[in-house]
């Protein structure tokens, strides 16, 4: 074994999960399953288990008068689960993991003594148990006394009443008594036409309605409603008649005629007031005469009956006459805990528990001594360490469990226990959480870890001032681990009042390891080396340790040598008067405007602000009765100032001096303020009484003022007015607020933020509701808008003289007296004059004329509107027969439906239409630009002007449509030629004719062309007349025909050309086919020629321009190069089918010779000499061009033949063919 854990039975794990606190109200199956399994009964709760339940059997059994338990203990020892498991014990119907909780509890206490006689008083009388947590009701800041929480607590079990209130449950069972109950809800129903439990939770209502009909149930009690509304709640029922008809009705409900009521944490409820504790011993006193042992009251408390809780130490002499309505006592001591602490968390193995007491065996002596106390006022700080208890405890000693028990109970009695964790549940955290349990064996728990753990609860249970103190120290000495110890253990002992934390005992607080050596000199120094230290505040006084401050006296002194000044007893007085005067006086006027005055404190002649100035301001002064006559005679002069007219002055007479109590105050809050920060309760303590004195001067002061404020006037414009402290606000403000704001009628109403949203929403005004036309500004009968209204006319008036104006002018303005008038009002009445023309505004440098998209954008919030710039339209308000005009031009021009005669309609209607056909309008320029139509002026002009309702966003639609008659002219004549040209495709028949004009030009110069020509020059002679016309749409007949002309033309061109052309063609054939070279071809060469000669014929594949001059191409392709190659195919063809060589053998002598071949004479090469010698030579002709072998042989074989007969007397004559 190495570490603290591995001593443990390994069956108690450390680090489960432990409850904080047992709550006495938690009653799921879930927590009383784990709390149950937890339970630990130690001997002594055994024998307090058994004497309870043998008293309350032999009481129920023999009608004893005993009717009180007193369960006492303290803060976490068990009392209120003693208390709450007991209780819930008699509840049969309680199931626990399918066993009765009743049985759970015997099992842990395992007696069968006590487990028959508890079935036994189940068997025979089977008691109510009525569970009542007092906390609960302390923490809900509840004063109402027990008797009364015991009362309505069971009326609420027993579903009697939802009600809360005590007259109308005392009534509720004065009905059940006198059967009249269902009378009663009957009658509310037909009268009141609701149910009785629907109401009956609602104080007040059920008040009303059982005044009203009590009269009618219970006559003989309640002769009329007053007579029920002027009962008190003593003469209702009595303390014994009232429980009496408790106690009735539980065994009318449950058939029990034994009841038992368990009041947890009784002590810390009553224990602070003198009332309660006499409430209590009635109410005790009543159950024991009255029920005679029936009704038992089982109450848990801190402490016992004989001592006094520090809260109650007033009350003592009262507290202790309840010892004896609760006789049976039960106190749970400590003990008991450390034997809990033991079986719950600290049980050790077998090997560890022999381990542990052989190491206290082996150390006995050291450590007894080294732990030794002294000099202590309690003995539980001193009992006999054995080595059993050693082993038990261990890492803790016995005396650690003590001091742990005792800073709970102090920490417990400053809160009533509140947050606070059991001691059980701290000792699992200090071994698990701060890792004791991991620390070698030997090592022991301090006072130190009782401070890591309790640390926050110090801070919150009024000990804050030590732990600042302590960490200042522990901050300070971080390094030194001992001296952090040292700091631990005195902070966390300081606590407790009946602890002598003397450096002896320090040491021994200190001693955490069994068996070493403690040197006490090194705690010594350190102590000295920390009181040393600047700015700790640890001393030893009376030879005790505790962090302190410095000694009062010299605050004292400090305190009286303070000489307040003017300022700080001004401010004092400023901030009573903002306490008095808060919230900031206001009235409402004109039944719509609530107007908040500033209020300014003058003081020695300076002013004090109270409440931030506004429109209007209330100066108060207050003098005494020697300056009065003077500062009134001030007043009237200085409030007939024109820089003054907004000021109320109120001068209130003092009739006791103020100046004693403002020094007073200012230097207790001085001495507080200079020493705020510091942390010893001392100090702290004197400090809180300063505070507290200051409190009490300021209330004087407090009345002082007010009687001042009963006796005073008020000044305005040189005119008095007696007041006080209510006619001052009441009578006079109001009248003079009245004044400031005398132009608030004009524009009365408060419009709502998405006013100008919801104006815009609605395209014809003349179905504007009555909300967005609360001063009757619109005309929704006729339509338009009263630009004579006279809050029109003021913000017209102010606009004229600064010729622009922000929104934030127009706001800052009107939002002052004498108009009052709220933001969203203002941004109404601006919409509206924009609406009516009567403005313009500009947004980011663009000028808006209309109520459209942007302006409500840019009106519809006060941030956007605060940025606009607004003037007055210069151009002045179109007339009505205007509106009326540019509405029906803009119906009939655009075809849009019917609008009313007002701008902002006329504008939104005609930038949706312009919007959509203005791309078109564009669409078109080209096309006239193209065209050179003469309509393209026309045109440009009604883009132009469309472009000018765009930019406007309409705004300029009115004006031009109904007064510029350019521009309606120009919009007609765009929406004609569109029309026209979407009916009859007018720009696509110009431009066919246009584009076939300019091609039939470029078509070359042949006769067969002549004609179409002529006619299509002819046509483009009117072409140009039409498009000189504007006024096209007129002449769109004309210009189909001119169309359907020319195209005619081009049809009987294209069929004539054809015609002609194949005709040429066909003679041209013939040509070929008469050539002397056509019959020396082949077979297979006529049929090429020929079918080349098919060829040449023209097909016409569209009567289009494009179809002519296909044609064409192909005609003058064919005359021009096909003929004559075919010829030239026909020569050569001719010219290879000749044979390679002819020779011709001399001619007769008679007959001339023809050299050549033929030809005439001189023609051919050597002929004259032949024919001159009359010589006979052999003609021989032979291709030029020789390309096979076989043409090269034959040349050679003639050629050969003429050898054996050529001489001179025959020659041979050699021709090539060309």
């Amino acid at each position: 074994m190495h570490k603290i854990q591995d001593l443990f039975d390994p069956s108690k794990k450390l680090n489960r999960d432990i409850e904080s606190v047992v709550t006495f109200g938690a009653k799921t199956e879930q927590d009383l399953s784990s709390e149950i399994r937890e339970y630990v009964v130690t001997e002594k709760l055994h024998k307090n288990y058994e004497n309870v339940i043998q008293d309350l059997q032999e009481a129920f059994d023999n009608s004893s008068k005993e009717v009180g338990i007193w369960v006492s203990g303290f803060y976490g020892s068990g009392k209120s689960s003693f208390a709450k498991y007991l209780g819930l014990s008699f509840d049969r119907s309680l199931l626990i993991d399918g066993v009765v909780f009743g049985d759970r509890l015997m099992s842990r206490i395992q007696d069968t003594a006590i487990t028959a006689m508890h079935k036994t008083i189940i068997a025979r009388h089977n008691p109510q148990v009525v569970m009542i947590d007092l906390t609960t009701q302390s923490v809900a800041g509840k004063i109402a006394s027990v008797s009364d929480i015991v009362y309505y607590e069971t009326l609420k079990l027993l579903g009697i009443t939802k009600s809360t209130d005590q007259k109308v449950m005392c009534f509720i069972d004065m009905l059940h008594s006198e059967g009249k109950y269902e009378e009663f809800c009957k009658l509310v129903e037909t009268e009141k036409h609701k149910t009785w439990e629907s109401v009956e939770s609602n104080d007040l209502a059920a008040n009303l309605i059982a005044a009203s009909l009590a009269p009618r149930v219970l006559p003989a009690y309640f002769p009329d409603s007053a007579s029920y509304k002027d009962i008190t709640l003593s003469s209702a029922l009595n303390e014994k008649e009232r429980f009496t008809r408790l106690y009735n009705l539980i065994k009318e409900k449950t058939g029990k005629d034994k009841i038992i009521f368990v009041l947890d944490e009784i002590g810390n409820y009553v224990a602070s007031n003198v009332e309660l504790i006499t409430n209590v011993q009635g109410m005790m006193q009543v159950f024991k005469d009255e029920f005679r042992g029936d009704v038992w009251v089982i109450a848990t408390a801190q402490q016992t009956l004989t001592e006094d809780n520090p809260h109650a130490q007033l009350n003592s002499a009262y507290f202790y006459p309840l010892n004896d309505r609760f006789p049976v006592k039960v106190d749970i001591e400590a003990n008991d805990i450390k034997e809990i602490i033991t079986k719950r968390l600290l049980g050790k193995s077998q090997e560890g528990q022999s381990y542990l007491k052989k190491l206290f065996s082996n150390n006995e002596g050291v450590l007894k001594n080294s732990i030794h106390l002294t000099l202590q006022e309690r003995s539980i700080y001193n009992q006999v360490l054995t080595d059993e208890t050693f082993a038990n405890l261990y890492p803790f000693l016995p005396v650690h469990i003590d001091i742990l028990l005792s800073l709970l109970q102090k920490l417990a009695s400053r809160t009533g226990g509140v947050g606070l964790r059991s001691v059980i549940r701290l000792i699992r955290d200090i071994l698990v959480d701060n890792h004791l349990a991991d620390a070698t064996i030997g090592q022991m728990a301090g006072p130190e870890h009782f401070y890591d753990v309790l640390r926050t609860d110090m801070e919150k249970n009024s000990s804050k001032e030590i732990v600042i103190a302590a960490d200042k120290a522990i901050q300070m000495f971080n390094g030194n681990a001992l001296a952090v110890r040292i700091c631990k253990t005195i902070a966390v002992m300081q606590l407790l009042d009946d602890f002598n934390l003397s450096f002896d005992n320090l040491c021994a607080l200190l001693y955490n390891f069994v068996g070493s050596n403690f040197d006490k000199s090194k705690v010594r120094d350190i102590l000295d080396e920390i009181m040393q230290s600047d700015g700790l505040t640890l001393q030893e006084v009376d030879g005790k340790y505790q962090f302190m401050t410095n000694a009062i006296l010299g605050i004292r002194e400090e305190r009286n040598k303070i000489i307040p000044r003017d300022i700080e007893k001004a401010d004092v007085l400023q901030k009573q008067l903002q306490d008095m005067l808060s919230p900031a006086p206001s009235v409402n006027v004109y039944s719509s405007k609530t107007i908040t005055a500033g209020v300014e404190l003058t003081e020695r002649n300076r002013p004090y602000n109270i409440h931030t100035a506004t429109s209007l301001k209330i100066n108060v002064r207050f003098v005494d009765g020697a300056s009065y006559n003077e500062t009134h005679q001030y007043l009237l002069t200085e409030s007939t100032r024109q820089e003054n007219s907004r000021i109320l002055y109120w001068l209130c007479t003092l009739s006791k001096d103020k100046e004693a109590i403002l020094q007073e105050i200012v230097r207790s809050q001085n001495i507080k303020n200079r020493h705020q920060n510091e942390t010893n309760k001392e100090i702290q303590a004197y400090l809180r009484a300063q505070s507290d004195n200051a409190e009490e001067k300021k209330r004087q002061l407090t009345q002082i003022l007010r009687e001042a404020m009963a006796n005073s006037e008020i000044i305005f414009r040189g005119s008095p007015q007696q007041v006080n402290e209510e006619t001052y606000k009441t009578v006079a403000l109001k009248q003079i607020a009245e004044k400031v704001f005398e132009k608030y009628p004009l524009a009365s109403t408060n419009m709502k933020s998405d006013c100008v949203t919801k104006l815009a929403s609605y395209s014809d005004i003349t179905t504007i509701p009555a909300a967005l036309n609360p001063f009757g500004i619109i005309n929704t009968s006729k339509g338009t808008i009263d630009t004579s209204n006279a809050a029109i006319a003021e913000i017209k008036d102010f606009i004229a003289l600064r010729n622009e104006a922000t929104g934030q002018d127009v706001v800052n303005h009107f939002e002052r007296d004498p108009y009052g008038w709220s933001k969203d009002t203002i941004r109404y009445i601006v919409a509206l004059m924009l609406k009516a023309s009567i403005i313009q505004i500009r947004v980011a440098g663009k000028n808006i004329t209309v109520f459209g998209d942007s302006a409500v954008d840019a009106m519809s919030a006060n941030n956007s509107f605060n940025k606009i710039s607004i003037s007055l339209n210069t151009e002045g308000a179109l007339t009505i027969p205007e509106l009326l005009k540019a509405a029906q031009n803009l119906t009939s021009l655009f075809n849009s439906s019917r609008i009313a005669p007002v701008k902002d309609q006329i504008a939104k209607e005609a930038y949706a239409r312009i919007k959509y056909y203005q791309p078109r309008f564009n669409s078109l320029i080209p096309d006239f630009t193209g065209l050179h139509l003469a309509g393209l002026q026309n045109m440009q002009l009604a883009v132009n002007y469309g472009q000018r309702i765009l930019d406007s966003e309409g705004g300029e639609a009115a004006y031009l449509l109904g007064k510029d008659e350019d521009c309606v002219k120009s919009f007609k004549y765009a929406m004609d030629f569109m029309k026209c040209n979407k009916q009859a495709g007018l720009i696509d028949q110009l431009k066919h004719i246009n584009l076939l004009s300019k091609q039939a030009s470029t078509l070359p110069e042949l006769t067969q062309l002549s004609d179409f020509k002529k006619h299509v020059t002819e046509v483009g002679q009117v072409y140009n007349d039409y498009i000189g016309n504007a006024d096209l749409p007129s002449i769109v007949s004309e210009i189909t025909d001119l169309r359907n002309q020319i195209d005619s033309f081009l049809t009987q061109a294209c069929v004539e050309f054809q015609t002609q052309g194949n005709s040429i063609l066909g003679d041209c054939r013939d040509e070929v086919k008469a050539m002397a070279e056509y019959p020396q071809l082949t077979d297979s060469q006529k049929i090429q020629i020929d079918t080349q000669l098919d060829n040449l014929n023209i097909d016409c594949r569209s009567n289009t321009i494009d179809g002519l001059r296909e044609m064409v191409n192909t005609f003058v392709s064919y005359k021009m190069n096909n003929v004559d190659a075919i010829k030239n195919r026909v020569r050569n063809q001719a010219k290879s089918n000749a044979p390679a060589v002819v020779v011709t053998p001399p001619a007769d002598p008679e007959s001339p010779i023809t050299p050549g071949g033929g030809e005439e004479p001189g023609n051919g090469e050597g002929g004259s000499a032949v024919q001159d010698s009359g010589i006979k030579a052999s003609q021989v002709k032979f291709k030029k061009r020789i390309t096979t072998k076989a043409d090269l042989q034959a040349i050679i074989d003639e050629l050969t033949k003429l050898l054996a007969t050529v001489d001179d007397n025959n020659p041979v004559v050699l021709n090539i063919n060309e």
